[in-house]
């Protein structure tokens, strides 16, 4: 194997690639990045087992070949070096790295190791990428907790010219819905919360208009293509929630309120709620809304809230944080919320960003 490229074209592609490299794993190979060198370009991989990344960049290649070296040191020794070419020649078990007059042999491990990466197959869905950036929105509702793993995914669905991205722990659910360029592919999976992340993070790396999505023939692989990457990630398996019958269908009060004020009017109910399950109380009157926390050891407060108000009186608590994230996450000026009872959750619409709605299950007051 014998290539050269510009260091300043593979620095940032193998400080990318190495995120999905396998850090103190049982199997060695899987701290490698894997390096294959033939035609006009260069392959560089790395995978943990639940996502794998690939990347192509050009390079000059005189002797095709491939293996797998160390993820942490490549990146080290490549980003050390000055933004000039770099050389590159060795055979399956290393290679060695020349730089001006820097030179340095580095230890690998046979490609024959590396376990494969499936690679883009079958119907796809193809979309703009800010389709998938929109998803950001909601990502933040899904579980933490592995002990229901179907929570901890994003529901990835087409429904006839729409595909919607649902994300829910149990106690909050996000709902992102985008209207498709090409609605005759059915498409449904349950991605993995993290897959998304750093799928949105390559994207954010380099120049992408269209992003397209494919599952695997075995279908237990989802296959993200886009730019010059590819990224491919195991789905969680198992059924995802009805999260239709969770979305409230009446309305029995309604508040369109200024965002930024009930960000700050819920970060000071936070300060007497910490203690108290950070429970906060909303109460609607016609044209009113009043939050109130309160703290025994503390003290309490009550504040209220300007806006559009309107509908039947109601009291309701949530949980402040619950609240808060689902607020945050919108970039809109302005929010309506509608209320459909003091036990019924809450579903909050940002206005002016369609397709996008929020539901906060409420907490049972004592």
């Amino acid at each position: 194997m014998k290539f050269s490229v510009l260091q300043q074209d593979l620095l940032p592609v193998i400080s990318s690639v190495s995120r999905a490299s396998g850090i103190h794993s049982t199997l060695p190979v899987l701290e490698n990045i894997l390096i294959s060198a033939a035609g006009n370009k260069l392959k560089v991989a790395a995978t943990n087992l639940e996502i794998g990344v690939i990347k192509y960049l050009p390079a000059e290649v005189t002797e095709a070949g491939e293996v797998t070296i160390p993820a942490k040191t490549l990146v080290e020794l490549i980003s050390g070096l000055k933004p000039t070419k770099v050389s590159f020649e060795g055979n399956e078990t290393s290679i060695t790295v020349t730089c001006d007059k820097f030179k340095a042999s580095i230890n690998g491990i046979p490609s024959t190791e590396f376990p494969v990466i499936p690679l883009s197959e079958g119907e796809s869905v193809s979309f703009k990428k800010e389709v998938l950036q929109l998803s950001s929105q909601i990502l933040f509702a899904s579980a933490v907790d592995e002990g229901r793993p179907t929570l901890t995914g994003i529901l990835t669905q087409t429904n006839g010219d729409n595909l919607d991205f649902v994300a829910t722990d149990g106690f909050r659910l996000a709902h992102r819905q985008v209207k498709m360029e090409d609605s005759k592919v059915k498409f449904k999976s349950i991605i993995p919360r993290r897959t998304y992340e750093e799928v949105l993070r390559l994207i954010a790396e380099e120049e992408v208009d269209q992003v397209k999505i494919s599952v695997s023939e075995n279908q237990n692989q989802i296959i993200f293509d886009f730019g010059s990457s590819l990224v491919s990630s195991r789905l969680i398996e198992g059924s995802f929630p009805a999260w239709e019958k969770i979305i409230p269908t009446q309305t029995v009060a309604r508040a369109i309120v200024d965002k930024e004020e009930l960000l700050k009017d819920i970060k000071l109910a936070s300060v007497f709620a910490k203690n108290e399950g950070n429970v906060i109380v909303m109460k609607i009157t016609p044209g009113k809304l009043q939050l109130s926390s309160s703290a025994k050891e503390i003290g309490s407060q009550e504040n209220e809230l300007e806006g559009e108000i309107e509908g039947s009186d109601l009291q309701i608590a949530f949980n402040a944080k619950f609240l808060q994230d689902a607020i945050s996450a919108s970039s809109a000026n302005q929010l309506s919320i509608e209320f459909s009872g003091p036990l019924s959750p809450a579903l909050i619409k940002p206005i002016g960003q369609e397709g996008l709605q929020y539901i906060v299950m409420p907490v049972k007051l004592n």
